[in-house]
């Protein structure tokens, strides 16, 4: 096995079945980044030259295999024109929908992602860490399923009224975020991002039922994941947290082929459920804040021993690397992948 093996490699190879060096550790560190640095949240979601720099120089200190182009969870429906209320050391949020009812979105006009709010904020970090790596470390552009971004901008409590209501209304939204998402996907992949990751928290089945996971976002989600690879992303990666038991059967046909799969759910049960869909998890988040290093590794090492028949599982985190985490503690899991290696036991 080639010991020089670049992140880059050893993730898609994970992906595509082909031999590695070891298992590649790919937790989401997005704001927990910025202190490596020195910079507060609102810096790294508002500067795109601090949140590449903050991506590279954690990565650096942790040696972890992946680099994520993404501020916050608002960056869409500020595009669309949501207010935000931000603060100095915590992600921006909502400060309240744009409309109450479907009809009063689906006339908007659409966000340019080279213009509008801090989309191209992100879209320079993109070429920022691009042009830093090169094809040796996995750049993911990370956006916003339909759904979720629905729900933003209607109101979460609107938007599930007008779904039991009216879900023809509903879906016409959803045509109108979707294309928010394409247009956003696009210009991702045009500033350099090699794949890209869907964040749709809302389709949880803790927030919907799943039989409207699987009738108004699954769909919008393929042709999403379709469009982008055809157009050239490397990865088709969809994040969902929390007890997500009742989708998992339904990626696949949502063209996914890399999940992030919460603690909620057994990786080995995941890995049931998800077929041949690739499995990235599923440390416990609050982990990161709550325990040492040395038991961090010792919890990694456990997950990749249950994952060891498995070819396609990518060590990581079940939801977000808590901003207020130490970068040691994303450090121990890469301990972990290359000690299991040491010992024989990757496969």
């Amino acid at each position: 096995m080639n010991n020089a093996m670049t992140s880059f490699e050893r993730v898609l190879n994970t992906l595509k079945g082909k031999p590695k060096d070891r298992v590649p550790v790919v937790p989401e560190t997005f704001g927990v980044t910025a202190k490596t640095c020195g910079y507060s949240i609102y810096e790294y979601v508002t500067d795109a030259s601090k949140l590449a720099e903050s991506q590279l120089k954690a990565r650096s200190l942790a040696g972890h295999d992946i680099l994520f182009s993404f501020a916050d969870l608002s960056v869409e429906s500020e595009a669309t024109g949501c207010k935000l209320s931000y603060k100095e050391d915590q992600y921006p949020a909502v400060a309240g929908p744009v409309a109450v009812n479907a009809g009063d979105i689906k006339n908007r006009d659409l966000p340019d992602p080279w213009k509008d709010g801090r989309m191209p904020v992100v879209l320079e970090a993109s070429s920022r860490l691009r042009d830093a790596v090169k094809d040796t470390c996995i750049v993911a552009g990370c956006m916003m399923g339909p759904l979720s971004l629905a729900g933003q901008m209607m109101g979460l409590e609107h938007l599930l009224y007008q779904m039991a209501d009216d879900p023809g209304a509903v879906d016409e939204v959803l045509d109108f975020t979707e294309e928010v998402a394409r247009r956003y996907g696009m210009a991702l992949l045009k500033a350099g991002v090699h794949c890209h990751v869907i964040f749709d928290p809302v389709a949880s089945p803790i927030v919907v039922p799943h039989e409207m996971f699987r009738k108004l976002e699954l769909p919008r989600l393929r042709r999403l994941f379709s469009e982008f690879r055809r157009a050239g992303s490397l990865i088709s990666w969809l994040s969902i947290a929390g007890n997500t038991r009742k989708i998992l059967p339904f990626y696949r046909e949502a063209n996914v082929e890399l999940a992030t799969v919460d603690y909620t759910v057994p990786v080995s049960e995941a890995f049931d459920l998800l077929g041949t869909v690739a499995v990235n998890g599923n440390m416990m988040p609050f982990c990161f804040v709550s325990c040492s290093p040395e038991e961090i590794k010792e919890a990694a090492l456990k997950c990749l021993e249950e994952t060891v028949e498995r070819g396609n599982f990518l060590l990581g985190s079940g939801c977000e690397v808590p901003v207020e985490a130490d970068i040691s503690s994303v450090k121990a899991l890469v301990e972990a992948s290359q000690e299991f290696a040491v010992v024989g036991n990757n496969r």
